[in-house]
């Protein structure tokens, strides 16, 4: 063998060792060197960040407790094309999500090239149908949006899309700050590179966030609604509103109104019941803004509590037209400004209207904010502005004394006794706690309207609403606690008919207790049934309110507690009549239709919960009808149709 041959064999050998011992060298630092790059990329190929998933930052109320929540979901997609066995995936899929194996072959048609089959599926269901290993049919994790609470403060927190957009309420006006761009989530892949949707934890890679907190107590909250279901029933308003507010902040503790609106269903209950009536509604508050009135011209040294005024035996001729009081028997003479808030006296409130006249009316409204936006942050606010000058003649001014011929927000209305209970203050109502600031009557958001002197005659005047001799606000009376407020019933108007005799709406605003104001709250009944006064029908739903309230916050004495009512106050129960009804399985994605008459639109909702998606309903009050017939067997693409009669 000739030395060149030796040396390429060397040459060969040698590079065949260096090459073995080379890969055994990188054999040893991969398997047993701790690489950070390495791990990084391992987590990169076996985790899947999916972008399209975004994580929804909790709202909390003011003591961190949960009022919305993002749940880990999963939705069903295909791509048709893809799919092999169409027909035997029809059926599967029938088999699982309910329906006919007809109308899921109509679905996955093979021209297209993505269908979705089911947004944000139950655990169990997605389970099954992953387990079909259906060719072409595949799962994506999704969060989804949850109410906890259910119908809690529902029109306040407003609910999102399937897609998580807010849609309403503060979902909607924070939309995007709720968005939580920072959390991606990793989703694992099995060992062929396919994602594995299902696997648990799949969501934990969301970091806990704050979330956004609110100025609702949630305690005080249930308070509201459960007295909102007890008017609603006791009086049959069209419309029931309530609100606590503290009124040296303007933190807004409770907001609650009735018809229902359940977050979690948003589709199951009319579109009207997703309205914020308290700032997207406009109304006449009748007696309410007879106050307003009466403390700008004591303000102005116009007139104080003991000047006396002429009603005219509730007789007051302007022109050709003649304002007479709300009752026949209310025939007042010559009395005092005081007793004409105390008595509620439309005459009397016409004369010091037009005391005052148009210039210094309008500066009022200006004052008290009565002519533009709260700027409370929720979407939706509206506010009427004032009416042109040509509008402003003898007889307008003196009906608007009375709160007849203008309208405003209901939350504008309750705002605006905020000063008569902060020492003459007008504060932004805030339903963000982060928007509360610790000195806000120092704030510049604060504006002194009234000086403490005004303040003090006015308190007075209201306390002698709810004390004094045929008080029309005696049914929000406390015992131990001294109660300001004022009633209202005011006439509502028809367009194109004039005021209708027999439709009002009820109010009663007050604060409490008198002599260091905690809690400012407003009620109002749409279009109660007889006796409609707010007096009878308003001033107990805030008594009711405000005890509770007082209680949750530990704020009421001893002996008023003893007097009046236990410490945890339980509302009278409401008998049931019939059992809740169940629904029964019928079938793997079907179930049998149950029973459902006798139940209030709250509880038919419950029961269906997220078996059907449509629910169509008619009336008010309770089941009287249903369509399919109780023990049809019905899927989540059943329309379900409810009549509801008060009588029922």
């Amino acid at each position: 063998m000739s030395s060149w041959i030796k040396i390429r064999l060397g040459f060969i050998y040698v590079s065949l060792v260096a090459f073995f011992l080379l890969i055994g060298l990188r054999l040893f630092q991969l398997q047993l060197w701790k690489d950070p790059d390495l791990e990084n990329l391992a987590r990169r190929q076996y985790h899947k960040v999916n972008k399209k998933i975004q994580y929804r930052q909790p709202i909390l109320d003011r003591n961190g407790e949960e009022l919305a929540v993002s749940m880990p979901s999963v939705s069903v997609f295909a791509h048709p094309k893809m799919i092999r066995a169409r027909k035997k995936t029809a059926i599967s899929l029938a088999r699982v999500l309910g329906g006919s194996p007809q109308k899921w072959l109509q679905k996955l048609d093979k021209r297209k090239n993505f269908v979705w089959i089911h947004r944000q599926l139950t655990e169990e269901l997605a389970k099954k149908l992953t387990a079909l290993k259906l060719h072409g049919v595949f799962v994506e994790p999704e969060n989804h949006r949850f109410y906890p609470n259910s119908t809690l403060a529902a029109q306040t927190l407003g609910f999102t899309d399937i897609d998580g957009n807010g849609i309403a309420g503060v979902e909607l006006y924070l939309n995007q700050q709720l968005i939580d761009t920072r959390g991606k989530m990793a989703i694992p892949r099995d060992g062929k590179g396919n994602l594995s949707y299902l696997e648990k934890n799949y969501g934990e890679s969301f970091s806990v966030r704050e979330g956004v907190r609110l100025t609702l107590d949630r305690r005080i909250q249930h308070v509201v609604e459960e007295e909102l279901e007890r008017a609603e029933i006791s009086t049959g308003g069209k419309n029931i509103m309530a609100v606590v507010v503290d009124p040296m902040t303007g933190e807004i503790i409770a907001l609650g109104q009735r018809p229902l609106l359940d977050s979690n269903y948003p589709n199951l209950t009319p579109p009207v019941n997703a309205t914020n009536l308290w700032i997207s509604h406009l109304y006449e508050p009748g007696s309410t803004l007879k106050p307003v009135f009466a403390a700008e011209a004591i303000e102005l040294g116009l007139m104080n509590s003991k000047s006396k005024i002429d009603c005219e035996m509730g007789h007051l001729k302007i022109g050709n037209m003649v304002i007479h009081e709300a009752e026949a028997n209310h025939k007042f003479g010559k009395i005092s400004l005081g007793e004409i808030i105390q008595h509620s006296s439309n005459a009397g409130a016409a004369k010091v209207a037009l005391t005052l006249g148009a210039k210094r009316m309008k500066n009022v409204l200006d004052k008290f904010n009565l002519i533009k936006k709260t700027e409370v942050s929720l979407p939706g606010e509206v506010f009427s502005g004032l009416k042109n000058e040509d509008v402003w003649k003898t007889f307008y001014q003196a009906t608007v004394g009375f709160g007849q011929g203008i309208s405003f927000t209901p939350l504008q209305m309750v705002m605006a006794y905020a000063p008569f209970a902060n020492g003459g203050y007008w504060v932004r109502p805030k339903i963000l706690l982060n928007e509360v600031e610790i000195s806000e009557l120092q704030a510049s958001s604060a504006k002194r309207v009234l000086s403490p002197l005004t303040v003090k005659t006015m308190t007075d005047i209201l306390v002698s609403v709810t004390e004094g001799d045929k008080a029309t606000g005696a049914k929000a009376k406390i015992a131990g606690l001294k109660v300001a407020g004022k009633t209202g019933t005011a006439q509502k108007y028809e367009p194109g008919k004039g005021y209708d005799s027999k439709k009002y709406l009820a109010s009663f605003i007050g604060f409490l207790p008198a002599d260091k104001p905690e809690l400012l709250i407003g009620v109002m009944i749409d279009e109660p049934r007889a006796p409609y006064y707010g007096g009878l029908t308003a001033a107990p739903v805030f008594k009711r309110i405000a005890e509770r309230s007082m209680q949750i916050l530990d704020r009421v004495p001893k002996t008023a507690v003893v007097k009046n009512t236990p410490l945890i106050r339980k509302t009278t129960p409401m008998p049931e009549l019939i059992p809740m009804p169940e629904i029964r399985v019928a079938a793997d994605g079907v179930w049998y239709m149950p029973n459902l008459k006798g139940l209030s639109m709250r509880e038919a909702l419950r029961v269906l919960g997220e078996h059907v998606n449509s629910v169509k309903m008619v009336g008010e009050g309770f089941v009287d009808r249903q369509s399919p017939d109780s023990g049809t067997v019905i899927s989540p693409q059943s329309e379900v149709n409810l009549h509801f009669s008060p009588n029922t």
